[in-house]
């Protein structure tokens, strides 16, 4: 759970702007009331709404207060503003460390995805294999939850975690996403399709890896009858919040890497900037397309079983 209160090392202005765009970049809205002393901010995400006070101090520095510490908002939010995101009086927050959840493994692999809300670009599923001997290398580069983090530094990371820990990264672009999608037709099973690919590539060249770490999207059966049997199984753990691992969190930012990659290499075929997410912006630049190539040409951009899809033709 978020402190009632953070503090924050940085203007009042520019975390409004951080907050600002958190919500753009999750398709949610954003609204900044007069407050005295400070600023009201209300904002609704893809989990649920939130509200909060903010407060400038002196020195540039910034004062953060939730309505509802105990909201999974609130938890997400201090992570992005680097404040303490914990109960009060606890040293460390939850979620501002990655820390092994397999404390019995020498070796181990975690895998996260990125694009499943997004209606433009790739579905991607990273992973990486780590050992209780380097992980640590990850904290120290700041490795946590891509969701806490900026565009730019999860593309600055993901370079130093392809340079220095075993990995997978499987991009799905759409016209193969709409073609498995037609197949399994269920995310979830598209998803662990592309978790088992991942995780098994990697554990063909890490063979000391003995279990596998996952966030929770489904029944864990999912993963594990899709992952194919080479002489040797891995024991798997999915789990909420499985970001705090550091396997899963490098495999975070290094899929949501390839994500931005990928959605910026769309977006220049297409001749338009490709809107993350699945809002009315996305909308507008889905009829766009639309417009101007006719309805097959959204399959090659868009996820087409999104209710987008029906929305602009």
């Amino acid at each position: 759970m978020a402190a009632k209160s953070i503090t924050i090392a940085r203007p009042s202005e520019t975390v409004i702007a951080a907050l600002q765009s958190h919500a753009a970049e999750h398709s949610g809205s954003f609204e900044r009331l007069p407050l005295q002393n400070g600023a009201r901010i209300r904002m609704t995400l893809p989990s649920g709404a939130l509200n909060l006070n903010v407060y400038p101090s002196k020195g540039g520095v910034t004062k953060v207060v939730f309505d509802r510490p105990d909201a999974p908002e609130a938890d997400a939010v201090a992570l992005l503003l680097g404040g303490a995101a914990s109960a009060p009086g606890s040293k460390k927050g939850a979620g501002t460390t990655i820390e092994p959840v397999l404390v019995d493994a020498a070796c181990w692999i975690g895998s996260d995805e990125s694009g499943k809300g997004d209606y433009f670009g790739p579905l991607v599923v990273a992973a990486v294999a780590l050992t209780a001997e380097n992980w640590r290398a990850l904290e120290e580069l700041g490795v946590r939850d891509s969701k806490a983090l900026s565009d730019a530094r999860a593309t600055a990371l993901a370079a130093e975690i392809r340079g220095a820990f075993p990995n997978e990264v499987i991009a799905i672009m759409p016209p193969r996403y709409n073609e498995l999608w037609d197949k399994m037709r269920s995310v979830n099973r598209v998803l662990a399709w592309a978790h088992a690919r991942a995780i098994e590539n990697v554990s063909e060249r890490t063979p000391a890896a003995v279990a596998a770490v996952a966030d929770q999207f489904g029944d864990e059966s999912l993963i594990r009858d899709a992952l194919f049997r080479k002489g040797r199984e891995l024991r798997l753990l999915q789990m909420p919040r499985a970001e705090r691992d550091p396997a899963v969190a490098a495999a975070s930012i290094l899929a949501r890497a390839e994500f931005l990659r990928r959605l910026d290499q769309l977006g220049k075929r297409a001749g338009l900037r490709l809107p993350k997410g699945a809002s009315a912006q996305v909308d507008a630049v889905a009829r766009t397309l639309f417009a101007a190539n006719g309805g097959e040409s959204l399959g090659d951009f868009a996820k087409l079983h999104f209710k987008n899809t029906k929305r602009v033709r």
